[in-house]
Formats: structure tokens, sequence, C-alpha cells
């Protein structure tokens, strides 16, 4: 496919004016956007954000109230990682869940999860505003 240099739109290979304004096409390919970025930020974000979740579980033997945000945490983390890898097919739902789940994490374990909301939050906010 080639999109149009005056109004965007995409066009088949064989046009040579665009369907939606009719200026000529020079037949330019517009390059895919890399997500690795938001794809290591999410990874390592989820990763800790798993580290404080079992951190908080492990704290709940001497705090029992603490037990079942620590699962939450865990829970969150691994929505976290899944978002990071659906970035790379979808970046806007996969950054909607990456802010998603950095929100959870921070309502769950907020001092335990800083790190990893923070990791996600900006991996989620890249994915989404970055074309």
């Amino acid at each position: 496919m080639i999109y149009c240099q005056k109004c965007g739109t995409e066009n088949n290979d064989s046009a040579n004016v665009c369907k939606n304004c009719g200026e000529v096409t020079n037949k330019v390919e517009l390059k895919k956007t890399s997500r690795t970025v938001e794809l290591v930020l999410g990874i390592i974000g989820g990763i800790f954000g798993l580290l404080g979740g079992v951190f908080a579980l492990m704290f709940s033997a001497f705090a029992p109230s603490v037990g079942g945000l620590g699962a939450s945490a865990v829970l969150a983390s691994i929505v976290g990682i899944v978002g990071a890898a659906y970035v790379m097919q979808n970046a806007k739902w996969g950054g909607i869940i990456l802010i998603l789940s950095a929100v959870w994490l921070l309502i769950s374990i907020s001092v335990f999860g800083v790190l990893g909301a923070v990791l996600l939050g900006l991996a989620g906010l890249l994915a989404v505003l970055r074309k």
C-alpha cells in the first residue's frame, strides 16, 4: 500500500492518483514504527511489579491483610507483560493495557510497586502517543 503525501490516505500500490484528493502519488511507503522500547519497558516494569507482588505476599505472613494486595499486584504485572507483548500487534490497545496495569499495580501495592508502575505507565504512554 502507498500513502498520499498530501492527505495521508492509503491507496493501492498501482494507484497513480489518490482516491481521496486526486493528488498524483509518488509511491512512497511509510515505515512502520518500531515498538521495541515499549516492549522492553513493559517487560521490565512487569518483572519489577512481580517482584513487588511476591514481596507483598511474603510480607503477608506478618500482616495478613497485605496478601490479597500482593496477589492483585502479581495479576496486574502479568497483565502488564501481556500488554507489552500486545504492543507489537496493536500499539494503541497494547498501550491502554499497559497504562491500566500500571494504575492497577500502583493501587495494589503502592510502595512496593512504584518502579514497576512507572515503567509500565511509561511504556503505555509511549505506545499510545508515539506515531
